[in-house]
């Protein structure tokens, strides 16, 4: 008989310090702190206790703290805590418990990864109402490393004052210099509060909102979070659309779309007439039903990036603006094709859909997509394809996302057509869409929850009114008064012609729209001529030619060059026009006032096969209208302002209308343009000594303040030379800071005194320590690009940051005035400013 012997396969205690190296982003080890206390109040609730007053409270240090080694991460939810064997089985790395489908825990891993991350130790302190007690656990990696034991002591303790109930986490001992994990939690510490508040307001929206069951409050620093708020239109809005009827902009639903039984003990999916799990053999199952509630719906406003659908799990949002399962698909030969935003690049489908059934993976950043659960929810949302070109004759595709996308795809039309704000433009004779200002404007009062911006009156006004032309003028008769349609050609009060032409056989008055004269009934319809020119290209084609045989377009479409054509297709643009300016000629007279109005345009080409040009202008007396390509390579590639070529066309029209100075010295095209540039964009335009050396300090003083928590910046101070130190002695002294020289050497806020040369000489010795913290560049690894062309990019790389900041550095020191200086100067502080974070 063989012999029979057992193996011990207990994970060796480094296997928590592995657990660490798991990416993830400092805020979602944050939200695995609060997805615990979440945990804690579902448990209460499906226990039959729920509690009062659900609060969690989030302490966070400051990243001065973490660099002096000092403070705490602190989590405190007023849940109903924990025992013994509930402590013990939430430390447990990859415990389950037999609930886990109802929270958001999971797998039993994250919070082990999150505090790892975060600092060396944890302390967890929990109580119950019904103990007189609190247990107390400290997890240190290091030590339990060292002992090669999971066995961890537990404390029993008084509770500490007003803590009745509740469980508290607590992690510190952050992360040595030189570990993977060092700077983790400066990383969280130092990020922008109003951020991180905003980003825990969108994952937990949901259970954040006042009118829903079983809130959750949760306080991050004594500020309470606020949910997460679309600003979309209401049921009630709608378009629409042949075939479709009205597409409302909002579809709720809340509906089983499947149901499966379920092993309590491992999850397996167990089939419907079996008795016990196939899986384990457990007996205990459960009915998880597959329910898909939420909204999608349409956003007010159209973005490059924010549209999407919020997709949730037990109120926690596991993917923020989902966009890939919605507005993909994948076509009959496995490609991926993207369907929405099409034309316009933007997009305004949002929502948000809870998905509670289906599996996420363990570190809750995305669902888990290979799953039936997903497919079939999937498939419940936005079906197949979107676009009705790839359907089935007989299947058409009606989920709530495709819906949405028949009605909502374009934003083309403002006005209830589209349902977009806009307002009617007497230029063009249509409806125009609002400036993006007005919508930033409008989305600030929805945030500030002001009534007829919150809900969607006001935006709707401006959806409404997109359309409908100004009341007309109506011109009053001169014979008799009355007031006729400005499309009138004959007065109604008393039969005198309004709006008369002259016939072209006898010559009497006839009214402007007359086909025939009534006096010698002469047709007054012009024989067409044949062949027809074509407007586009100027090609001549044969009268039955529908479409020109040159460019293709068909007959009739119009000149895209034309003035009409070009105002259609291009934006206004301020910076480019300027309105009844005078300028002085060379013999010192005053031009009459002339008027420039500048269009922002597409690509434009004069012929229609010939090149590009960077403007098009059309003048009239005393104006002119020029239209700007900002894409040409005049000024992409060349350096010329757009502003430097409207001059120049201004003044060429002004050269033009004085044929008397013809020959005067001054009478110029080059030296009036000069004139328009100094007297319109002077201000915009001007670089001194005294405005660069501001423009350089302040970006210093913003370099300053990032540099003062980097890592060695402490240590830097012994490296300052004798006029370094005595330059930032005396700053010190001017502030009446002079007496905290070691407390600022200590968290490294001397840096902010010191001379300009000491940021040049810090980055010229750690300049690795300023790629991705000062500037937003990341230099290359040599695993990633091989060491010769890693050392080749770092050498030109910083080469160039480095001449730039010592040009910087040396002219906030001396304000040179040679513009030659200046300018390059300017250019060193332009380069910089473009790369600092």
């Amino acid at each position: 008989m063989a012999e029979v012997s057992e193996l011990d396969i207990t994970p060796d205690p480094k296997v928590l310090l592995a657990l660490t190296q798991t990416p993830l982003r400092p805020v979602d080890a944050l939200c695995e702190l609060i997805d615990n206390g979440i945990d804690a109040f579902s448990a209460a609730r499906n226990e039959g206790n729920p509690i009062a007053h659900q609060i969690i409270e989030v302490l966070l240090p400051t990243a001065a703290a973490i660099k002096r080694g000092e403070g705490s991460i602190r989590v405190f939810d007023r849940g109903a805590g924990l025992d013994r064997a509930g402590l013990e089985n939430t430390l447990r790395a990859g415990f389950s418990g037999k609930n886990r489908f109802d929270t958001l825990g999971l797998f039993g891993m994250g919070f082990n990864i999150a505090t790892g991350k975060l600092g060396r130790r944890t302390v967890v302190t929990t109580a119950r109402v019904a103990d007189n007690y609190a247990l107390r656990v400290t997890l240190d990696l290091p030590s339990i490393v060292s002992s090669r034991s999971f066995n961890v002591p537990v404390e029993t303790i008084p509770k500490p004052p007003n803590f009745e109930h509740g469980t508290i986490v607590e992690v510190d001992r952050w992360w040595p210099e030189g570990d993977a994990n060092h700077g983790f939690a400066a990383q969280l510490a130092s990020a922008n509060r109003a951020n991180i508040r905003q980003q825990l307001g969108r994952r937990y929206a949901s259970i954040l909102r006042s009118n829903e069951q079983n809130t959750i409050r949760i306080i991050l620093n004594s500020d309470a979070l606020r949910a997460f708020e679309h600003c979309i239109w209401s049921a009630e809005r709608f378009v629409e659309r042949r075939g479709w009827g009205n597409i409302p902009a909002r579809y709720d639903f809340n509906e089983s779309i499947y149901s499966q039984k379920r092993c309590i003990a491992d999850g397996s999916i167990v089939p419907a007439e079996a008795a016990a799990c196939l899986e384990c053999g457990a007996q205990e199952f459960r009915t998880v039903e597959e329910r898909i509630r939420g909204w999608v719906g349409i956003q007010r406003f159209d973005d490059n990036n924010k549209f999407g659908i919020d997709l949730v799990r037990n109120g926690r949002t596991i993917r923020v603006a989902e966009k890939d399962a919605f507005f993909s698909y994948v076509d009959s030969v496995g490609e991926t094709v993207k369907e929405y935003p099409t034309d316009q690049q933007t997009g305004r489908i949002v929502g948000e859909v809870h998905l509670d059934h289906i599996p996420v993976d363990f570190q809750k950043q995305d669902f888990q997509r290979t799953t039936e659960e997903w497919t079939r929810a999937i498939a419940y949302l936005r079906g197949g394809s979107l676009l009705p070109s790839n359907w089935d004759s007989l299947q058409e595709n009606v989920s709530p996302v495709s819906k949405l996308f028949q009605g909502f795809r374009k934003v083309r039309t403002p006005g209830p057509a589209d349902a977009y704000m806009g307002r009617w433009d007497d230029a063009t004779g249509k409806p125009v869409r609002i400036s993006r200002q007005t919508e930033e404007e409008y989305y600030a009062k929805f945030l500030a929850h002001e009534e007829g911006y919150y809900d969607d009156k006001k935006w709707w006004d401006l959806v409404e009114s997109a359309s409908t032309p100004p009341v007309l003028h109506l011109p009053e008769c001169q014979a008799c008064g009355y007031q006729n349609l400005p499309t009138a050609e004959v007065c109604e009060g008393c039969d005198v012609l309004l709006r008369a032409k002259r016939c072209i056989a006898c010559g009497v008055d006839i009214p402007i729209s007359a086909l025939s004269c009534p006096s010698c009934a002469e047709s007054q319809v012009p024989e067409v001529l044949d062949p027809w020119r074509c407007q586009v290209c100027g090609a001549t084609n044969d009268t039955d030619s529908e479409s020109c045989t040159v460019c293709g377009y068909t007959h009739g479409t119009p000149d895209p060059m034309s003035l009409d054509s070009l105002i259609t297709s291009s934006t206004l643009r301020d910076s480019y026009s300027f309105a009844s300016r005078v300028f002085e000629m060379s013999d010192g007279r005053q031009t009459e006032p002339l008027t420039v109005i500048g269009y922002q345009a597409p690509e434009l080409r004069p012929t229609w096969s010939g090149d590009a040009v960077p403007t098009v202008a059309f003048r009239s007396p005393g104006k002119i209208q020029i239209f700007v390509h900002d894409g040409h390579p005049a000024f992409n590639h060349l350096g010329v302002r757009p502003q430097d070529l409207i001059a120049t066309e201004a003044a060429h029209y002004l050269w033009s209308l004085r044929s008397d100075l013809t020959g005067r010295r001054g009478h110029s095209v080059p030296t009036i343009a000069a004139k328009i540039v100094d007297s319109v964009w002077s201000d915009e335009f001007s670089v001194t000594p005294d405005s660069t050396v501001e423009g350089i300090r302040a970006l210093l003083e913003r370099i300053n303040e990032k540099l003062q928590f980097m890592e060695d910046i402490g240590d830097f101070y012994s490296e300052l030379d004798e006029y370094e130190q005595r330059t930032l002695a005396d700053r010190l002294i001017s502030a009446g800071r002079l007496g905290e020289l070691g407390e600022l050497i200590s968290t490294g806020g001397y840096i902010r005194f010191a001379g300009p040369t000491v940021l040049a000489k810090h980055f010229k010795r750690q300049s690795d320590l300023w790629f991705g913290t000062i500037w937003d560049e990341v230099l290359p690894t040599e695993s990633a690009v091989g060491a010769a062309a890693a050392a080749t990019v770092r050498e030109q790389r910083v080469g160039i940051y480095l001449r730039c900041l010592e040009d910087c550095a040396a002219y906030a020191r001396f304000v040179y005035s040679d513009p030659l200086v200046v300018a390059h100067a300017e250019a060193s502080r332009d380069f910089l400013e473009a790369h600092v974070l």
